[in-house]
């Protein structure tokens, strides 16, 4: 028994310390932001919170936030290797988490969100541009100044938000020591607001943020 006891009491000295003020590793060893941790940082610009994680190797950057009148969120990340060996990532890896739905969404190829922001902006200038008629005895109708004026300014307006989204996606690459790079990767929105993690493996580590989405639908208002 005793030999027993004593094989417990060095198991237990031999684990390895954890701090509890350090991001919190969850299953699987992802590294997680932790309110307060002296590994965590936290700052609002534009209205966007913006949360980051460092370790010896890398730092890591996120910000969760819509792309306005589309059916877009962006995930905007910032990584610098501060290692000896180069880092690999690939921005289609990173994963949104609903934490309530416990579902995971994968990331939109950029080029094919664009696409699609293009062919919703021209299907809602059509819609307003389209004649609608008080008189449905009328033979003709034809849509005012006003109407025309907005349905240009919409079609405009999403293919602005397209070229956007190609310009800024997170493209495929390897970070050799000393450099850093930034870029977006897009999520299609959910129907309600959530809470998310998200879920980004950088080289061999994965480090998750918790962010939050309100999901609004387009309006152009």
């Amino acid at each position: 028994m005793r030999n027993l006891l004593a094989c417990a009491t060095l198991a237990v000295a031999l684990l390895p310390y954890q701090d509890p003020n350090l991001s919190q590793r969850s299953p699987g060893n992802p590294l997680r932001w932790v309110e307060g941790a002296p590994n965590a940082t936290s700052e609002v610009k534009n209205d966007a919170k913006i949360e980051g994680l460092k370790t010896d190797d890398v730092h890591v950057y996120v910000s969760l936030i819509e792309i306005k009148d589309t059916e877009y969120n962006r995930v905007w990340m910032q990584i610098a290797n501060h290692g000896k060996t180069p880092i690999e990532f690939d921005p289609q890896s990173v994963v949104l988490v609903n934490v309530g739905k416990e579902k995971t969404l994968s990331a939109e190829p950029a080029a094919k969100a664009a696409n699609a922001v293009v062919k919703y902006g021209e299907a809602k200038s059509q819609e307003l541009s389209s004649a609608k008629c008080e008189n449905m005895i009328a033979q003709q109708c034809q849509p005012n100044n006003a109407q025309l004026q907005v349905a240009k300014q919409i079609a405009a307006y999403s293919a602005q938000q397209a070229q956007w989204i190609r310009d800024n996606a997170f493209a495929k690459t390897t970070l050799a020591p000393g450099d850093q790079a930034q870029g977006v990767v897009v999520f299609k929105k959910e129907k309600k607001a959530a809470d998310y993690i998200v879920r980004c493996p950088v080289g061999a580590q994965t480090f998750e943020f918790p962010q939050s989405a309100q999901n609004k639908a387009p309006s152009y208002d």
